[in-house]
């Protein structure tokens, strides 16, 4: 192996010492990139990759099945409202060129090593229980790649990350796409661990825990695993961080995070995300209300289902940020019998209650919540209720023996984002009506990283529906503070063309700006081509890329 992992914090690292006093950093958009597609729905611009090297940034664009190449270059010596121009890269010929064999289906992430020679891509075959690849390409100086080769991954590789120049991770979530049923596929959620010297790879599957006690165990911690199924199958691995010689990976749906040691290829832990407690907390789940009316109740908690995570360290010790989003589980065909979906809707104002019966209209709820389908999994209790999600982010401190939580945001995004957008508060990302979320994942922190200006550490989270990046300094990870929050979304305005309806009324639409914040890549100011930190973020519904410059 060409590079080897070193048994040390990576990335991110700052000694208590030398710690710079607080000073106002705030975000400014600065640049922007639209690819003149959108959709409703998503999945246009989502992951973004930069390279220091040659300047340059790569978005993947799931709509088209493109990668975008945009120069940022230009924004030396420029002021702001620059719009950046892209070449889009046609990586489905390449591939396919290279490997007749491989059946392409999608691509769904990039990444760029540390020394900025290699671009990694995560590619899905058609087939949706069928291996995928990553791709590899060489950087050139003027933007373009060339194609080195493919290595295999497992099953549906939804996220790629560097671990050193030499060694490429994939989270490989393993889907239930055609559903539940007898002779149907769940295939198994794994890591691949790719050599590029070597072009092979080895698969990290969860089977050591299929073992009855093992199981028992991981229910016991409140990892959430569905009914008489096996980890191995169940385990869909979502997001991926790097800290030396471990990788710390997202189980989303399970509720967890998975610890990785590279060198041997072995997980070696397995641990709860933990919960919000909205008797503790408060929360808006009243759609109806058109208002932030947040409330505690006693019965209820959030499966917080992390999907992005970073990690940083401080004075030696490692610590993990997360993205709070939820995810239900919603495969298969009605018509075929293959439909599952574990999401519980309940309406209050038809005089529903909650599943534990605990909720009730003399809440005074309104509207409909959707809760968790808790009876179908272990790892709850059952007098509990429970949603998607913590709206909120978690700070976590690695120690021998587990994950252990230093911090959690709690209600401050839905605070925040109803102090500055009254009028648009938890709207979702197709469209921009007040309160629409409130029953359903709120904001949804989708994905995180961090980075260091002037010496201090900040978080970054963005928010998929309401939209914008929240900045938290996180020097102190026992003391977070909220730094700055910036939405460059036009709530008021229509993207022409974007309008859906529904029994004559419009039900979706794409507003102006960026909408539904996907992927995030933060640049140190000394790779920076102006000198200055810089956010890359890439927009899955209005299809753009905005560069935030941090000041």
């Amino acid at each position: 192996m060409n590079g080897k992992i070193r048994n040390t914090c990576m990335a991110l690292f700052l000694s208590a010492a030398a710690l710079m006093p607080l000073s106002a950093v705030t975000m400014h958009k600065s640049a922007s990139y639209s690819s003149g597609e959108y959709n409703v729905d998503g999945g246009v611009m989502e992951i973004i990759a930069y390279n220091s090297a040659n300047s340059h940034a790569y978005s993947v664009n799931g709509l088209s099945g493109v990668l975008a190449d945009l120069d940022l270059a230009v924004l030396e010596g420029n002021g702001s409202g620059i719009v950046l121009s892209g070449e889009d890269i046609d990586i489905k010929s390449l591939v396919e060129n290279e490997d007749p064999s491989f059946s392409y289906g999608d691509m769904t992430s990039v990444a760029v090593s540390p020394d900025g020679n290699l671009l990694a891509l995560a590619l899905q075959a058609e087939a949706y229980n069928k291996p995928g690849r990553i791709a590899i390409f060489s950087c050139n100086e003027d933007g373009s790649i060339s194609f080195e080769g493919l290595v295999v991954s497992g099953i549906q590789p939804d996220m790629v990350i560097f671990a050193d120049n030499n060694t490429v991770l994939t989270a490989d979530e393993g889907e239930p796409r055609a559903g539940y049923g007898k002779a149907i596929d769940d295939p198994e959620g794994s890591v691949t661990i790719a050599y590029v010297d070597s072009m092979t790879s080895v698969q990290v599957r969860f089977d050591a825990y299929n073992v009855p006690s093992m199981r028992s165990a991981l229910v016991d911690g409140h990892i959430v695993l569905m009914k008489g199924r096996l980890p191995s199958e169940d385990f869909e691995p979502e997001y991926i961080a790097v800290s030396g010689t471990k990788a710390y990976v997202t189980l989303q749906e399970a509720n967890a995070i998975a610890v990785l040691d590279i060198p041997s290829a072995t997980f070696t832990g397995i641990y709860s995300a933990g919960f919000e407690d909205y008797s503790k907390t408060v929360i808006d789940i009243d759609k109806k209300d058109e208002a932030y009316r947040p409330a505690n109740y006693d019965s209820l908690m959030g499966i917080r289902m992390p999907d992005g995570i970073a990690a940083f360290c401080v004075d030696g010790r490692t610590y993990l940020v997360t993205a709070n989003e939820g995810d239900a589980r919603e495969w298969g065909d009605e018509e075929e019998g293959t439909f599952y979906l574990n999401e519980d809707e309940r309406d209050f104002g038809d005089g529903d209650t909650s599943p534990t019966g605990e909720i009730t209209v003399d809440s005074g709820l309104k509207g409909k919540v959707v809760f968790f389908a808790s009876s179908d999994f272990d790892g709850l209790d059952p007098e509990k209720d429970y949603i998607f999600g913590g709206r909120s982010f978690t700070v976590y401190e690695v120690k021998e023996d587990g994950l252990y939580e230093v911090f959690t945001s709690g209600d401050d995004f839905e605070a925040i984002t109803a102090e500055f957008y009254p009028d648009f508060y938890n709207a979702s990302n197709d469209n921009s009506v007040l309160d629409d979320r409130s029953g359903k994942k709120g904001p949804e922190a989708e994905s995180v990283t961090t980075g260091i200006v002037d010496g201090r550490i900040y978080s970054f989270i963005a928010l998929e529906r309401t939209g914008g990046v929240m900045m938290y300094d996180v020097t102190d990870p026992n003391n977070p503070v909220l730094e700055d929050y910036l939405n460059t979304r036009d709530f008021r305005s229509i993207i022409s063309g974007s309008e859906e309806y529904d029994d004559g009324e419009l039900d979706k639409w794409v507003t102006g700006g960026d909408v539904a914040p996907e992927g995030l890549a933060f640049i140190n100011a000394e790779k920076s081509v102006t000198g200055r930190a810089m956010l890359l973020v890439a927009n899955e519904v209005s299809g753009t890329v905005a560069v935030y410059e941090i000041y």
